[in-house]
């Protein structure tokens, strides 16, 4: 690599650095449509275009996906032998965030890679990944399905557009995590209407 490519590319690096973690609010735990109804309305659209989630949004989201439920830790999401290894990534128009379910907060990460052909105007697109240390590849898919399942719910209550994708670029996602790309699992396009 020339050396005013590098230079240039450590200075957008060092750009994203500045950008700070964001603290989420509470989510909302109550209320909300029937589960029989959201299930009745659950559906697959790719029309994920839209305005980006707001913070309150992106918590009762995240809640929904993979929340914290009790405190023992377990979480809203089944997970083989408890081993709560499905993790979310979090793209939007303002970055790519790390979310920590246990502090609420998305984690700024300092990644240089363009993901924008991944999120394709989406209002959100959440990674599922896992730390393959934790968990067998096997279970984690099952664990990321029931995520899955979860997030569509979330979007069927409140008339938002979802997509379960396993066509994504792995490779890419996984240098921009800093993971392996096996660890890559699965992503959903959220569309906020």
């Amino acid at each position: 690599m020339s050396k005013p490519l590098f230079a240039l590319l450590a200075g957008l690096c060092a750009a994203t650095l500045l950008a700070e973690d964001i603290k989420l609010p509470a989510p909302q735990k109550t209320g909300g449509m029937p589960l029989m109804e959201a299930l009745a309305k659950r559906a697959t659209s790719r029309r994920t275009q839209g305005p980006e989630p707001s913070a309150q949004q992106l918590a009762d989201l995240l809640w929904a996906a993979n929340g914290i439920t009790r405190e023992d830790g377990k979480r809203t999401a089944p997970s083989a032998m408890d081993k709560r290894e499905i993790e979310i990534a979090v793209l939007t128009a303002k970055g790519l965030f790390l979310w920590d379910p246990e502090a609420n907060t998305l984690i700024e990460n300092p990644a240089c890679v363009d993901l924008e052909d991944q999120r394709r105007d989406a209002s959100a697109f959440l990674i599922l990944y896992y730390d393959k240390g934790v968990q067998k590849r096997e279970s984690a898919l099952a664990d990321s399905g029931f995520v899955g399942q979860n997030i569509y719910l979330f979007c069927a209550s409140r008339g938002w557009n979802s997509v379960f994708m396993g066509s994504i670029d792995r490779k890419k996602l996984a240098t921009a995590l800093g993971k392996e790309e096996d660890e890559i699992l699965f992503a959903h396009r959220i569309g906020v209407k």
